[in-house]
């Protein structure tokens, strides 16, 4: 083990380690909070909904960032919170085009003006990689605006849009 970790202290930098640490955590952590819930998702029958949610909100989520939380139960709190509103309004809050189009405009208009909100426990970014991200983040939200714009009748579109709205509130 001591070999293991002189290697890597050779191989990296103190900033390259912390990266890697954080990564590691992050797959632990959010993981084992996928697994768990998309079991308790599943047995509603919301299994298939809750993955698709997930990847809407990883595509934004890795760019924005958004709350973070120091504990695991917190965290997983906040996911299932999140995660259950997000299925549960775009069942129950089915709004009517022009006012899900400006929504989501002002969802934008939020991205355009908020940096990425990054873990206390993550690294920092430099600006360079801050203008980066912001920039990658919003060429995903306006591709989600193209598609919402074009497609009508794309089966997740109400998730989707609910997704986007709640991940911009986190900003």
């Amino acid at each position: 083990m001591d070999t293991i970790k002189e290697h890597l202290k050779d191989t990296f930098t103190s900033y390259e380690l912390e990266l890697i640490r954080y990564f590691y955590l992050c797959i632990l952590y959010d993981g084992s909070k996928f697994l768990i819930l998309l079991i308790f998702f599943s047995i509603f029958h919301l299994g298939r909904e809750f993955c698709m949610e997930i990847l809407f909100l990883l595509s934004l989520r890795n760019f924005f960032g958004g709350l973070h939380f120091r504990h695991y139960t917190s965290c997983f709190a906040f996911t299932f919170i999140f995660s259950s509103a997000g299925l549960a309004l775009s069942h129950l809050a089915i709004l009517d085009n022009n006012c899900q189009i400006a929504l989501f405009i002002m969802a934008i208009l939020i991205a355009i003006t908020n940096k990425p909100v990054t873990s206390a426990g993550r690294p920092p970014l430099s600006p360079k990689q801050e203008s980066s991200y912001h920039r990658c983040g919003m060429a995903v939200m306006l591709i989600y605006f193209v598609i919402f714009l074009t497609i009508q009748n794309f089966p997740y579109r109400n998730l989707c849009f609910w997704v986007i709205i709640l991940q911009t509130s986190q900003l």
